[in-house]
Parts: C-alpha cells; sequence; structure tokens
C-alpha cells in the first residue's frame, strides 16, 4: 500500500509541475485609466509595468475613428511612419495584441497623434513565471490570435470582421488570468484530468 501511495503522489506532484504555465500570462491595458490616447505618456507607463513576458496581452482602449493601432518596427516608430507596417487596426473600442516572442515590439497612431507622444514601446521578455514571482508564462511563437481584435506579430488589417476583444483586466490590477482562448489551446487540460484522476485513486487508497 505505501508504494501505491508513493505512486500516486508522484503522479499528483508531477501534474501540478506542468500545470502553471498557461495561466500566468497577464493583461495590460495600455495607458491605464488613460487608455491609447493623445497627452499620454507611455514611456512612463512602460516603466511603470515593466517587465513584460512573452505570452502577456496589450489591450488597447480606443474611442471610434479617432485612432488606430499601428504595429511597426524600430524606424517607423522614431519617425512616426506607418509604412511598412506589420499590423494594424482601428475598428471597435478596443485592440488585443499578445506578445507572443520575445522581443522588442513598436506601436504608434498613425492618425497624427504619434508625434505628440502617441506611441509605445515594448520589450518582452521570455523568462518564467507569474508577474507575482518576477516572471510570467511564455507563449507560443506562431501566428494566431483569439479572434479578429487579438493579434500577434503577424500581418492583419481591419479588413476582418468587427468581433470583441479578450476580456481584460486594468494593467494596475495586473490580472494572472490568460484569455480562455489560450488555456483552450493547451495540453493543460489533459494534464490536470490526469492529476485529478490521481487524487482520486489516492483518496480511495487512504478510504
Amino acid at each position: 500500500m505505501e508504494m501505491r501511495l508513493a505512486l500516486a503522489l508522484l503522479v499528483v506532484a508531477v501534474a501540478a509541475s506542468q500545470l502553471p504555465s498557461a495561466a500566468e500570462a497577464a493583461n495590460y491595458t495600455v495607458g491605464d485609466d488613460k487608455g491609447w490616447n493623445p497627452d499620454v505618456d507611455y514611456t512612463a507607463w512602460v516603466k511603470k509595468h515593466k517587465p513584460f513576458y512573452k505570452g502577456d496581452w496589450l489591450i488597447f482602449e480606443y474611442q471610434t475613428g479617432r485612432a488606430d493601432v499601428v504595429q511597426v518596427g524600430e524606424v517607423g516608430y522614431d519617425k512616426c511612419d506607418k509604412a511598412g507596417a506589420l499590423t494594424s487596426y482601428s475598428k471597435g473600442t478596443s485592440y488585443a495584441f499578445q506578445l507572443k516572442e520575445a522581443k522588442d515590439y513598436y506601436f504608434i497612431c498613425s492618425y497624427g497623434y504619434c508625434y505628440s507622444g502617441m506611441k509605445l514601446h515594448v520589450t518582452a521578455k521570455s523568462s518564467g513565471s507569474s508577474s507575482g514571482s518576477g516572471g510570467k508564462q511564455s507563449g507560443g511563437g506562431s501566428s494566431s490570435s483569439s479572434d479578429d481584435s487579438s493579434s500577434d506579430d503577424s500581418s492583419s488589417s481591419d479588413d476582418s470582421p468587427d468581433t470583441p476583444s479578450p476580456s481584460s483586466k486594468k494593467a494596475k490590477a495586473k490580472s494572472s488570468a490568460a484569455p480562455p482562448s489560450i488555456l483552450a489551446a493547451t495540453p493543460y487540460a489533459a494534464i490536470a484530468a490526469t492529476g485529478a484522476a490521481a487524487l482520486l485513486h489516492l483518496q480511495r487508497i487512504v478510504l
């Protein structure tokens, strides 16, 4: 019986060690309560909330028809030039972008406000655990999005249907829950099921 008990505990421990990753990506509302608007110090906002990690989400909230979110390279960021934009979005009132790679990301508003500071530079790091312990979980680098108002660093345009963005919390609250679509796309559900089965088996042994 002791051998079976030890084995059950080992299975539970292994399953638990594999679970935290998918739920640790944080959601950040760019600009906090000020949102994605002119006359906001986004450099200060980045300093306030960094470090950012691969897998985190940036939520841009703006007024319809008065702003867009354009992902550009470093040169486009410095010059406020959307030529050669990597992604562009202006529909609805919000846009969710996932930092799918550990690298520098650059965003501007191409409606002229970039020259007054409406631009954002975020560096995503690759390491590991939740923001509460100094890090967050990495996400995949493939081109995928949870819906048409969320994106990674692959090409996107306003031709896609306008659908709601993933649920988010204000950056200052630093939500630790990743959008449901991310969790659904991971193998952790199977791991959790294995752990649950092991716990049930353990309970039967003890009883």
